[in-house]
This record gives C-alpha cells, structure tokens and sequence, in this order.
C-alpha cells in the first residue's frame, strides 16, 4: 500500500471512529436525560470528562441531584460503581482498603480488604467534608490509578473515574481542596437550580400530577 493510501485509509478510520463517539455520546446522554431534568450543561461537559478519561467535581448545594445523576452515569455504562459518603472522622483506609489479619490452616497471615476505590466509577460524595489525609488518599488514588498499602501496591480496575460532589466552601463544616488538588480533576461543574419550568417537570414525573 503506498503512502498516499495509507493516510487516506488512516483518515478514513479516524473519522469512523469519530463517528461511532459521537453516537455513543448523544446516546449517553439521551439515557442521563430520561431521570436527569435539565443541567444540560453539566451533563454535557460530565460525559466529555468520562470519554476523555478525566475526573469531574461537581459543586452545588444539597438537593440538586447531584449524586442521583453520577448513580445514573454509573448505570448507563453498566460500569461498577461505589459510593463514599465523605465525614469527618473518615479515614483513609476506609476509601482505599487496609491489613486484616486472618487465620487460614491454623496460620495467621494479613491479607488485603479492597476499599471502595475499587470500582469504575467513584462517587464521593460531599469530598469538602472529610478531612486533608483523607481527600489526598483518594487524590493520590486518581492520579496513580492505585493504592499503596502495607508496602505493597494494587491496581485499580479500569477504567477508573471519580465523580466527587462538594458543598460551596462557604457551608459549615467543610475544608476547601487545595488548588493542587483540584487540578486532579478535568471540570469542576457549577450545578445550579433548575428553572421554575424544570421544576414542574419535576413535579409531574415524580407525583404524576
């Protein structure tokens, strides 16, 4: 096959390729909408984070169905999907997984507890109110795609996104991510109320009214 071909061929196949995304995109997102009113934008640019194999922070008030639309994400892929409600007095082992000793044939031995990291896609929910270890334990985990534990280093499945959803800083009870750490993240989307027409959308699919 001769150069001239073979590029032709290669922007044949690029094309294609970009066609069948697209597809794929506008189908995504028309499953997102069928329990999804409205948040067109922040719908759009989640599905470009999750293509592009980027992480996204979702930061709105409580009551936006920020974690109703991650969960949904979650299904339409038919991806593994874990939940993390981030508090206080959550520690790092308790997202990446720790050391449990156990007796098998009259031994003890430690093995390793898999933390909820271990999914495809990772909800962690309200990342603002857990403290700083914690935030840079799943941090670390994004940008290695792995967790470090007892010396010994485990692959996270693939492919592996975290949607992490934050109360604006101004709430009580939250700590603001470091700039560094908010670059791990492709978007941070700004999930504002739905117009008064979204909500009687609302309304009517959820009371039937």
């Amino acid at each position: 096959m001769s150069a001239p071909d073979a590029a032709a061929r290669s922007g044949s196949d690029d094309l294609e390729l970009l066609a069948r995304l697209a597809s794929a995109r506008k189908e995504l997102v028309a499953q997102i909408a069928r329990r999804i009113v409205g948040q067109q934008e922040v719908v759009d640019n989640l599905v470009a984070a999750l293509l592009a194999g980027g992480h996204a922070l979702l930061v709105g008030v409580p009551g936006l169905a920020k974690t109703l639309l991650v969960r949904t994400v979650a299904e339409a892929l038919d991806l593994s999907f874990s939940r993390v409600q981030f508090t206080p007095d959550l520690m790092p082992g308790d997202i990446t997984g720790t050391e449990i000793l156990e007796e098998r044939d009259g031994r003890r031995a430690f093995t390793f507890a898999r933390g909820p990291v271990f999914a495809n896609i990772v909800l962690a929910d309200e990342i603002n109110r857990a403290p700083p270890k914690t935030q840079a334990a799943l941090l670390q985990a994004m940008q290695e795609h792995s967790v470090t534990s007892a010396g010994h280093t485990y692959r996270l499945d693939e492919p592996f996104f975290v949607l992490a959803t934050q109360n604006p800083i101004e709430q009580e009870g939250t700590y603001p991510l470091p700039e560094a750490q908010l670059d791990r993240f492709m978007f941070a989307l700004r999930v504002w109320y739905p117009s008064r027409a979204e909500e009687e959308r609302i309304v009517t699919g959820t009371t039937g009214a």
